[in-house]
């Protein structure tokens, strides 16, 4: 992996391919290697950068994932910030200072994805949304939150990874793709509690940011898979709606996350929306 100075940390960053840039947001509470399988096949159209956000794989959480108490926390805005960072070092290292990047997020990464539209419009090509919703967590779901984030310590990964695996994937990879489950457990118990508890308290504070949709003037995919049970296909029906131009495709024998569970349907889902859009040159 390389390593970019982002801010006041390190970005642990997985980069392949050739052609315009394709930032990576992945969900909460996972790392990088949610996409793995899937840039191998998106790196034949873009410069696939798929980071480890802040707190998560190998990226450390750094001063600015805490909040003025000294709690772990980073919310949606910080991230945003980050991969505008991270998308304009990139840029200037391929020679290419100032041009636009695609962004891809999933669950948290689509909270991120949109922060991002609304901070940084000006540096959009085009948005991948992917399993995710555009609004505020309800009290009760922010409060729950904020719980995990202060019990994490005592309550244990491993316990996170067993309560979230089964609403996560659809029936069809629970029962017959055992290597994905395990990865995914892997994935999930590898990440460290501050890291955790930094994105569950910032996810609790984020924007109600429906009414951004209408005014999103990039090319736009929503994606999300037939089995998803936290994004069901009504509701990435409605985003889709919301956004002027946007795209929708689901990705079968899938849940919450189609790059792992499906990740050849996820890809070419990607490449066919890129390939039926005219982009100027």
């Amino acid at each position: 992996m390389k390593k970019y100075l982002v801010d006041d940390t390190a970005y642990y960053v997985n980069a392949k391919g050739a052609g315009p840039i394709l930032l990576f947001a992945h969900g909460f509470p996972f790392d990088g290697r949610l996409y793995e399988e899937a840039i191998d096949r998106l790196a034949s159209r873009f410069y696939c950068v798929v980071p480890d956000l802040r707190g998560f794989g190998q990226t450390p959480l750094g001063s600015n994932g805490h909040n003025s108490l000294g709690y772990p926390r980073v919310k949606m805005g910080r991230f945003a910030d980050d991969l505008a960072i991270l998308g304009a070092e990139i840029a200037c290292e391929r020679g290419c200072k100032g041009s636009k990047v695609f962004l891809c997020g999933l669950s948290m990464g689509g909270y991120i994805l949109l922060e991002f539209a609304r901070r940084r419009p000006q540096m959009l090509q085009g948005m991948i949304f992917c399993d995710s919703n555009a609004t505020a967590d309800p009290p009760e779901k922010a409060a729950g939150r904020v719980y995990l984030a202060e019990t994490i310590d005592s309550f244990g990964v491993h316990t996170l990874a067993d309560n979230m695996i089964p609403n996560l994937l659809s029936p069809h990879t629970n029962k017959e793709k055992t290597e994905v489950v395990s990865k995914l457990r892997e994935m999930i118990t590898s990440q460290s509690p501050q890291g955790i508890a930094a994105g569950a308290r910032g996810m609790s504070v984020r924007r109600n940011l429906v009414d951004l949709l209408p005014t999103i003037d990039v090319p736009t995919l929503v994606l999300g898979g037939e089995d998803d049970k936290l994004s069901p296909p009504e509701l990435l029906d409605g985003i889709a709606a919301a956004i002027p131009n946007a795209q929708r495709a689901t990705v079968s024998k899938a849940g919450h996350l189609p790059p792992l569970e499906n990740p050849e349907e996820f890809a070419d889902a990607i490449l066919n929306w890129h390939s039926s859009v005219s982009w100027p040159k």
